[in-house]
């Protein structure tokens, strides 16, 4: 099926919302082609670039020969030129040529930093200089530094130097490695003041950055070196460094501020592992007067917030039960009332949600629980009120209100009609041609480079026509990203892709499973990305895990190399769609159940049925422990109600067409 198809589902319904839209023919006119390309050039390109990438030093005079009107010949004497710098063997000439020739592209400022950062490591400082003066890209940090050392060799140290170095120096904490020596240059120069170095070194705790606050120790105040070795014993035994304070072994000699804030830290590090063991030292040192009022709320606040993550209700509302609602974080707010919801206590819940600050209540899921809450105990007429409005907004809270008043969801979809004159413009744009072609050649991370090169200065209106563009090459991913962009978040035909369904559908009828939800989990997993790759190794559009993959191959005897074939379409779709299908089988059709182990696991989603009630409910999913799963499958669900909207529309759509050819006779 040929790529541009998928438009067509949504084309007919465009030209019958806005007669100034163009016909599909025309639009299509605008659009790369297979018959467009010169495909042995494509392939002569496409082998030389591989090896290229693989880091060899290849002869590629040939091929620049054969791809002399081809629009991606440049890209080779790019990596050859890169490979070149990486052995130390490129001709400089040849380097300066080519970063003049192509200074507008997406890769020249790639390839002068390369050769920038070459030269600042080889303290080639005039070199340097000469390139940077010449050089319209902005530099990084590390770039930044060479620069700041090769003004300081070769021009001397100013006062203008000393200003852009010491600004430098404030806003780039912690520093490159290879800038560490322009604090003892600014140190020797006593540009720095005490409140620089307390600055940076409070910064860096913060961040956890422990082995570079440790650099700056000695450029610290006495007093201020006192605190951070105290803060740093911590941070590798806080009770021990906590009871020594106690007990008079040590002390903390610090502002009432910074002392607050090293033992709030200790104590909430040591909180993890025991948390009875932390509100006891909590407590004597508030009582000693080490640790103020303030932050012995926070420190205990973070112990019942770290209680609600285990579950355990009863501690927690014990834990909470002593804090003044007023002195609550957002966060803490939040937990409380979540532990009064997975214990259905909706009297307490409404009470706690009375409490919250307005700009938290207005949250979509604290609005759908306290209408529950108010149902559930016989305030229907407030309940009502707050539903109604909600069930006019598309996600998952709005979708449970239109339920719960047995009204129909609304999408609240935008018409998004194609501007041919945009189109044509977008498609003649040299970076958009050159994306389409390297989409085409499999290169998609060059491929989206290319794209947004070219889109950097694109409006709403543009970025809207170019997700159309995106999504008749069949790149989804970057097509919604598009939409995005525009700000058009109601714009569903765009944002919910009806993909691979010549595939998908047949797959779904086989296995007997709801076609709405295999297609909300390819948008929830890869946003219809075959090459995806999660950190813990999944891949595809279904993001299969390769032993998973392994293993349902064999079920189903289809041949595969997981790590390779699961980012093919052709096989990750009927070994996704099949583990889907059995994990569905296993908990009774339930979509929740089955998300939930899709997302983590089958081993803790049998735990979860254990023990988290017998109802599977809108309730049961917020009981979830693992925060990412809980909105993992309240997205899922959202989502499968958009696609079995978008698919009765297309069968709406469908059966009008059939009806327009075959008009009742007489």
């Amino acid at each position: 099926m040929s790529k541009w198809k998928n438009l067509l589902f949504f084309l007919p319904l465009l030209l019958i919302s806005s007669p100034a839209v163009p016909s599909t023919t025309a639009f299509f006119n605008h659009q790369p082609s297979a018959k467009q390309v010169d495909l042995n050039a494509r392939q002569t390109f496409k082998n030389s670039y591989q090896q290229l990438r693989s880091g060899q030093l290849l002869d590629i005079t040939t091929s620049l020969s054969e791809l002399k009107n081809y629009p991606l010949a440049p890209y080779l004497e790019y990596q050859l030129l890169r490979n070149q710098l990486a052995y130390g063997v490129v001709e400089e000439d040849q380097l300066r040529q080519f970063l003049a020739t192509h200074q507008n592209t997406v890769f020249q400022p790639r390839l002068q930093a390369e050769w920038l950062e070459q030269l600042g490591q080889a303290k080639n400082w005039s070199s340097f200089l000469i390139e940077t003066a010449s050089n319209p890209n902005p530099l990084n940090a590390r770039l930044a530094c060479f620069q700041i050392m090769a003004e300081a060799e070769v021009i001397g140290k100013s006062p203008l130097w000393i200003k852009k170095a010491t600004q430098y120096w404030q806003t780039n904490q912690p520093l490159p490695a290879n800038c560490q020596q322009l604090t003892d240059q600014l140190h020797q120069l006593k540009l720095l003041t005490a409140a620089d170095y307390q600055n940076m070194v409070l910064k860096l705790m913060r961040q956890g950055n422990t082995s570079n606050a440790k650099l700056l120790q000695n450029k610290l105040s006495n007093s201020d070196q006192q605190w951070l070795a105290f803060w740093l014993e911590g941070k590798t035994n806080s009770v021990k460094q906590l009871e020594a304070l106690l007990q008079k072994r040590t002390s903390l000699k610090a502002t009432f501020l910074i002392k607050d804030e090293i033992l709030t830290q200790l104590l909430n590090q040591q909180g993890i592992s025991n948390p009875s063991q932390t509100l006891d030292l909590a407590k004597q040192l508030h009582k000693k007067r080490h640790l103020s009022q303030k932050a012995f709320w926070q420190v205990k606040e973070r112990l019942a917030i770290r209680t609600a993550w285990e579950g355990d209700h009863v501690k927690t509302l014990q834990a909470f039960a002593p804090l003044p609602s007023k002195l609550l974080s957002p966060e803490g707010h939040e937990w409380y009332a979540r532990t009064l919801l997975r214990q259905a206590n909706w009297p307490q819940l409404i009470k706690a949600l009375a409490a919250f600050p307005a700009t938290l209540l207005a949250k979509s899921e604290w609005r759908y629980w306290q209408a529950h809450a108010l149902n559930q105990t016989q305030q229907t007429n407030q309940a009502t009120a707050l539903l109604k409005p909600l069930a006019q907004e598309r996600h998952y809270y709005g979708f449970l209100a239109a339920k719960e008043l047995g009204q129909p969801l609304q999408m609240n979809a935008l018409v998004t009609p194609i501007n041919s004159k945009l189109v044509q413009q977008l498609s003649l744009n040299p970076g958009i041609q050159n994306a389409a072609e390297l989409y085409a050649t499999g290169f998609t991370e060059e491929a989206r480079h290319e794209w947004l090169h070219a889109l950097k200065k694109a409006k709403s209106a543009d970025w809207l026509q170019a997700a159309w563009l995106a999504n008749a090459w069949g790149w989804h991913s970057v097509s919604v990203d598009a939409v995005h962009k525009a700000g058009l978040n109601n714009a569903i035909e765009l944002r919910f892709p009806l993909a691979h369904l010549e595939t998908l559908r047949p797959l779904a009828e086989q296995t007997n499973l709801d076609l709405p939800l295999v297609l909300a989990l390819i948008r929830k997993e890869s946003l219809f990305n075959p090459q995806a790759r999660s950190r813990v190794g999944a891949l595809g559009l279904m993001q299969v895990m390769p032993a998973t993959g392994k293993q349902v191959s064999k079920t189903l005897q289809l041949k595969m190399h997981p790590e390779t074939d699961l980012l093919k379409p052709e096989y990750n779709l009927p070994i996704g769609v099949n583990y889907l299908a059995g994990l569905m089988q296993r908990y009774d059709n339930s979509p929740i159940l089955a998300a939930a182990a899709y997302n983590a696991g089958p081993t803790r989603t049998n735990l979860w049925q254990a023990n988290l009630g017998k109802e599977i409910d809108p309730l049961w999913v917020e009981r979830i422990t693992y925060g990412e799963t809980r909105d993992y499958v309240k997205s899922l669900l959202a989502f499968r109600e958009v696609y079995a909207w978008r698919l009765a529309q297309q069968e709406t759509l469908r059966q009008a067409q059939v009806n327009l050819s075959n008009p009742p006779k007489g």
